[in-house]
């Protein structure tokens, strides 16, 4: 069971009024928990079998749920980046991968994606992640996961998951 949902940024005054209706709506959860851990990541306090993680642009919002633990991210495509100055920070083998913003926002985004799917927080992961060869490396180990890469409406989307989003569709939650 692998969903993206999405909704105009502007329907929803939080992501958790957004998650709320998704958890009603669609999941019948009508008194659904949220909680934060630690670092700052949401979950579902009463588990319900459900897993999500949230991104959003500053037009868009995404919510992805799995019945197994999962992150999401999403940038504009046409977000202005200086990604050179930032790129140095990157390991070798992928900084020679990345000749433009495009390519520089997509590895960008499953990075992110990971670090959500991690639990953890980008200062804490960003130089241990390596996305290079279609591969994400975590301290120089592939780590055991499914990546999905998609655009949608001017963005791209990267899904980090035990599972596959591949056939996962962007599924429209209008307003409250």
């Amino acid at each position: 069971m692998e969903k993206i949902f999405y909704a105009e940024r502007s329907a929803y005054p939080s992501s958790e009024r957004a998650i709320e209706k998704i958890l009603r709506d669609v999941f019948g959860a009508e008194n659904a928990v949220i909680a934060r851990t630690e670092t700052g990541k949401p979950y579902l306090a009463d588990h319900l079998g459900l897993f999500f993680s949230v991104a959003h642009t500053d037009e868009l919002l995404f919510v992805a749920f799995s019945d197994t633990e999962v992150g999401i991210d999403a940038e504009r495509l046409d977000r202005a980046v200086d990604y050179l100055s930032i790129v140095k920070k990157f390991p070798v083998a992928e900084r020679e991968e990345i000749s433009s913003a495009r390519q520089f926002l997509e590895r960008w985004v499953v990075k992110e994606s990971a670090v959500k799917y991690l639990g953890s927080t980008l200062a804490k992961e960003l130089k241990t992640l390596c996305f290079s060869q279609g591969k994400l490396l975590r301290k120089g180990a592939e780590m055991p996961v499914a990546l999905t890469v998609k655009t949608f409406r001017g963005h791209i989307v990267a899904v980090c998951g035990k599972r596959d989003f591949e056939n996962a569709e962007f599924i429209g939650i209008g307003t409250l």
